[in-house]
């Protein structure tokens, strides 16, 4: 979709996460491995640490700065990212004024679109690490989708 005055809206990814929810992807097959965990805590641990690939941390464990994060400081704890996150909306200059994560709508969750391949404002997350795995934006998709609880 071309983009609206700055904004690129994700389609695609839309559509792909409403299919999905709405269990209409495809059937399992009883060799598939279950599914990770829906939740925040198992989220954490693999996006957010520097350990990780995607070393969240590096730059959105700084104090807000619109230009090495985008405004969005989530500390160096799963308590201070999650209250970061969660029904909050962004302030840095790119994507100023959407969701960060809005509860039960994936659709519309800028941290969703940010770490997915379709099109967001401002950078694609991870900035210079691996991009998450199909099974993380999914796992992502999920926790957000299912209320977006912090467990």
């Amino acid at each position: 979709m071309p983009p609206v005055m700055g904004r690129r809206v994700p389609v695609a990814l839309s559509i792909a996460i409403a299919a999905l929810l709405a269990g209409v992807a495809g059937c399992s097959s009883p060799a598939e491995a279950p599914a990770a965990p829906a939740t925040f805590s198992a989220i954490y641990p693999r996006l957010f640490p520097v350990t990780t690939k995607s070393q969240c941390n590096f730059c959105h464990g700084l104090p807000p700065n619109d230009k090495s994060n985008g405004s969005l400081s989530m500390g160096m704890d799963k308590a201070t990212a999650y209250a970061a996150l969660v029904g909050k909306i962004a302030v840095g200059s790119a994507c100023a004024g959407k969701s960060l994560v809005s509860p039960n709508q994936p659709g519309l969750s800028l941290f969703l679109q940010k770490l997915g391949p379709g099109d967001t404002c401002g950078s694609h997350m991870p900035l210079g690490g691996d991009p998450l795995t199909s099974e993380e934006l999914d796992q992502v998709a999920r926790w957000i989708a299912a209320g977006a609880k912090d467990d």
